[in-house]
């Protein structure tokens, strides 16, 4: 996982699982998570609400990004290989 830093490049958050699910908790159906787990440490890394806006872009088959407006970063998700990237898109 990466995110976008103040000097215009990217920092390496390290590696991760991927999971989309819904909003523990939420009474709509309609909120749906982005999580990114930490490999290592099983931290969460990530918790991202998806938005139906279209702020997200896949790039090269294997990276998905975005803007996100709540943080001010820009975030980008790197997969092994385009199938585990087309999986999460």
């Amino acid at each position: 996982m990466f995110r976008s830093n103040d000097g215009g490049g990217w920092d390496d958050y390290g590696a991760g699982r991927v999971t989309i699910d819904h909003l523990e908790g939420s009474t709509s159906e309609k909120e749906i998570v982005l999580a990114v787990i930490d490999a290592e440490n099983k931290e969460t890394m990530l918790l991202h609400l998806i938005t139906p806006d279209d702020i997200y872009r896949r790039r090269q088959g294997t990276f998905i990004s975005w803007f996100d407006p709540e943080t001010g970063l820009s975030i980008s998700l790197s997969f092994l290989d385009a199938a585990a990237c087309s999986d999460v898109w």
